[in-house]
């Protein structure tokens, strides 16, 4: 749900990777200042259905970008930003959040890696964190995320892929009494073939094992200390008409649960999608979908399904608008509850220069579930002023 979340929020409009860097180093490393102000009004900081808190607040972030292989085989890419948040009321809200984001890639003509890491600190709210929202509180975490995928041409048309992924939610201060951390671990392999230079489709396979630590006792003695995952099924990607991109795996998830009362096992259909369509040469239209097992921040087990449809507008070379719709369900397993979440957002961006990008959004959630302590609705807008350089 929280990436869900964070993904929807258009702070700020991304700027062109073609701006002048700030310092060059040799031919190979460019170097960039990267800053924003973007002020914003929540009508409901902590996500409550009863105790709403709304306020104005102004978010300062400042960052820096470094690019490296411009003439190289191998390529890397680092960021780091802090977002200084100041509200103008309820100031136990404020905060100062940091985040890193790295990518490499080392690319031959039948062997390629990649590789990624990031790291991000939150303070905020999700459905599952009811205990705080109860309190009207706001919970804070770290997730970390880490993975390599590796690609090899066995022939022209035959290639494979496999990868290994870390992921791990660590909740600090007094919710860490509350929720659980938790690892997950994560490896991918595929087998694909090209039916043409553009479009690919093969089998693929993933093992997930996850691990959980502290938290409320009675998390243990529900849903036990780990839990592992399979998935197999087909992939499809490419473009399968010229102005149709598709990236997509659909197939069977398996489940098991040991170690706590609800121990047992599930198997359910799983997918991952993301299509894009170019309509004009001005509009752009884009649909992802998701269906997987999840976690939750108690170690609860749940069936998420989503999708996304939504549609990007260049009105000219520097403003263009962007409007989606998302709708989320959860189902949890062994536990009564089940949840819809509705997101609609409108945004637009404009970039009178490379160096400058002007935004404005609005966001509505309404998160509808049989759980009357996790009903809960946001208005959320923000103006933001963004500086690459």
């Amino acid at each position: 749900m929280k990436k869900i979340l964070t993904s929807s929020i258009l702070l700020a409009a991304a700027v062109s990777a073609s701006a002048a860097p700030l310092v060059t180093i040799g031919d190979q490393l460019d170097l960039f200042f990267k800053g924003a102000v973007i002020g914003r009004w929540d009508s409901n900081i902590t996500f409550s259905s009863k105790e709403r808190f709304n306020d104005y607040s102004a978010v300062f972030r400042l960052g820096a970008e470094a690019d490296y292989g411009r003439n190289s085989k191998f390529k890397a890419n680092i960021k780091f930003y802090e977002d200084l948040t100041r509200y103008a009321d309820y100031k136990e809200f404020n905060s100062n959040l940091a985040h890193i984001a790295a990518n490499a890639s080392y690319t031959e003509t039948v062997f390629s890696i990649k590789a990624n890491f990031s790291f991000d600190q939150f303070y905020q709210n999700t459905s599952q964190t009811t205990a705080a929202i109860l309190e009207g509180d706001l919970v804070r975490s770290n997730l970390w995320k880490a993975g390599a995928l590796a690609s090899y041409d066995f022939t022209e048309k035959l290639y494979g892929e496999l990868g290994g992924d870390w992921r791990y939610v660590q909740y600090l201060g007094k919710w860490s009494r509350e929720y659980s951390d938790y690892n997950m671990y994560s490896i991918p392999f595929s087998i694909l073939y090209r039916i043409t230079p553009k479009i690919s489709v093969g089998l693929s396979y993933q093992y997930r094992y996850t691990t959980f630590e502290g938290g409320n006792i009675n998390n243990g003695i529900l849903y036990g200390n780990n839990r592992s995952d399979h998935f197999g099924g087909v992939t499809v990607r490419g473009d399968i008409l010229p102005k149709l991109n598709v990236v997509a795996y659909a197939g069977v998830s398996y489940r098991d649960l040991t170690g706590g009362l609800y121990k047992g096992s599930d198997t359910t259909f799983a997918l991952s999608s993301t299509i894009s369509y170019e309509l004009t040469e001005k509009i752009g239209l884009f649909a992802t979908g998701r269906r997987d097992f999840a976690n939750g921040a108690s170690r609860q087990s749940s069936v998420d399904s989503s999708c996304e449809v939504g549609a990007n507008y260049l009105l000219n070379q520097f403003v263009t608008f962007t409007t989606s719709f998302m709708y989320e369900n959860s189902d949890y397993i062994d536990i009564n509850r089940n949840d819809d979440t509705y997101v609609g957002r409108v945004g637009v961006s404009y970039r009178p220069n490379k160096f400058l990008t002007l935004g404005a959004n609005y966001r509505f959630l309404e998160n509808c579930s049989n759980i009357a302590d996790a009903r809960y609705n946001q208005h959320l807008v923000d103006i933001s002023v963004a500086v690459k350089y």
